[in-house]
């Protein structure tokens, strides 16, 4: 089961993996057994999806392509769901 998570409520999330699909970006993230769909503010579930490594750790940059709204987030796991 997928349960959606408006945008502003997912700050703090730790993904260990993701997908995105036609249907949106689904996250596998630390504390929670089933995904979760990310659902920006203007109810589009469309994201431009970048994993970025640094020294400070990896990290998952979602945009959504709507809107723009961004938010970024650690990323424990392998990253994406190939």
């Amino acid at each position: 089961m997928v349960r959606d998570v408006p945008f502003a409520e997912s700050l703090g999330l730790a993904v260990l993996h993701w997908r995105s699909t036609d249907e949106g970006l689904f996250l596998k993230v630390r504390g929670h057994q089933e995904e979760v769909r990310l659902v920006s503010r203007c109810g589009r579930c469309h994201w431009i999806v970048h994993e970025k490594f640094a020294s400070g750790g990896p990290t998952l940059v979602v945009t959504c392509h709507a809107c723009n709204e961004q938010m970024t987030y650690a990323l424990e796991g392998g990253g994406s769901a190939r």
